[in-house]
């Protein structure tokens, strides 16, 4: 298998900030960094383009990439993606969303050279299994990435997928830049109030049901008289603050809760946390927020939802709880506040498992050896 440089365009048709994005811009920086030509194709106003210059990589904004009956944005969106395949050569496509694999995958199909398209699978959406999507994902794609095991059983069970053209590979996270750190621990900590004595139960996540944050407030309110020194802390930002705020209330967490919002400094934020909390309902594969919680040293409370027994063994790293429980997350978050010396051994292995199966680093080698799989099947199907 030939190990020469890459030649890549990613693409992915959301405007602002997410997981999907986040799964881009890591992939692009470490690809540039391992060697790779990478370009991201992208909206002309989104994200990515000031994403792509910090990776040190190019801007490919000229798409719409727009959903539902858009003759006229897939008109454009076709003849952009069929000169910049013609012209650039690129060895690998990699879409990251619906839109653009639709895109990529038509455009390249008309071409009589087309080159490896490759998609990747970020969320537990169920895919149809109505024709046009047996022949996007069985004939016009070359390989598929799914972001967790779970999904990707799902995925190859049904006749829409080739079974062994499929591969598990979680995202990455920068273990570095959420090391654990006693001096942002502190002054983070003093500017949110917290006291030395105060336990401080976090979520980093979006302000919406999927994460299920009600049913984490509800179980801390079961909490409050055994553990007076309980503070929670969410971070985030999304539709449902407003209604996240008065359940907050109703749950009698109004002394101990903060919404913090969306914060540039994550890194600093997640040290502050003594226990961290990901309580899925809904959508979650491999989620970032929980492994950069782990990289910090945090022990981790997490629902059985989706991909994310993946990350955390229950009893190791760990808690495990069914999704959309309220006593079973309660008792796992008050067995935790009770023994500190369960919380530091759970982070450290949390810690060491991020540095062993979850760097940025890890996931690049592992999309790669992927790419260079796609490469292969590529072959094979273009030679028959």
């Amino acid at each position: 298998m030939s190990d020469e440089p890459l030649k890549i365009l990613l693409t992915d048709p959301h405007l602002k900030g997410g997981g999907q994005v986040r799964y881009v811009t890591n992939l692009a920086t470490a690809l540039t960094k391992m060697g790779h030509a990478v370009a991201i194709g992208c909206k002309p106003d989104s994200i990515l383009v000031e994403k792509a210059q910090e990776a040190g990589c190019e801007a490919r904004n000229q798409f719409v990439f727009r959903g539902g009956l858009r003759p006229g944005a897939w008109k454009h969106d076709l003849a952009a993606m069929r000169a910049y395949i013609r012209w650039e050569q690129p060895d690998i496509v990699h879409a990251s969303g619906s839109q653009d694999h639709w895109i990529a995958a038509s455009a390249n199909k008309s071409l009589k050279r087309p080159i490896c398209l490759v998609r990747t699978r970020h969320n537990t959406y169920r895919v149809s299994d109505a024709l046009p999507n047996r022949v996007l994902n069985r004939k016009w794609t070359d390989y598929q990435i799914v972001v967790c095991d779970a999904v990707r059983r799902q995925l190859a069970s049904q006749p829409s997928f080739h079974p062994e053209r499929l591969c598990t590979i979680h995202n990455g996270v920068n273990a570095e830049e959420y090391r654990p750190d006693p001096e942002a621990r502190a002054r983070i900590r003093e500017e949110f109030g917290y006291r030395d004595n105060h336990l401080v139960v976090g979520i980093a996540a979006r302000l919406v049901l999927a994460k299920g944050h009600s049913f984490l407030f509800k179980a801390a309110s079961m909490l409050v008289r055994d553990f007076p020194n309980m503070r929670l802390l969410v971070l985030g930002q999304g539709p449902l603050e407003a209604n996240l705020r008065q359940s907050s209330l109703i749950c009698g967490l109004g002394g101990i809760i903060q919404f913090a919002g969306y914060r540039e400094d994550m890194p600093a934020c997640v040290q502050a946390f003594d226990i961290g909390v990901q309580p899925s309902i809904d959508c979650d594969t491999s989620s970032f927020a929980l492994k950069e919680q782990m990289a910090a040293g945090k022990p981790v409370v997490a629902s059985d939802y989706g991909g994310l027994t993946e990350i955390v063994t229950d009893g190791d790293e760990g808690r495990i709880v069914p999704a959309g429980s309220i006593a079973p997350l309660s008792k796992a978050l008050g067995d935790l506040l009770r023994d500190a010396d369960s919380r530091a051994v759970m982070g450290e292995r949390a810690r060491e498992r991020v540095l062993r199966e979850f760097t940025i680093e890890a996931f690049a080698e592992k999309t790669v050896a992927a790419y260079r799989t796609a490469l292969e099947f590529h072959r094979e199907l273009a030679a028959h």
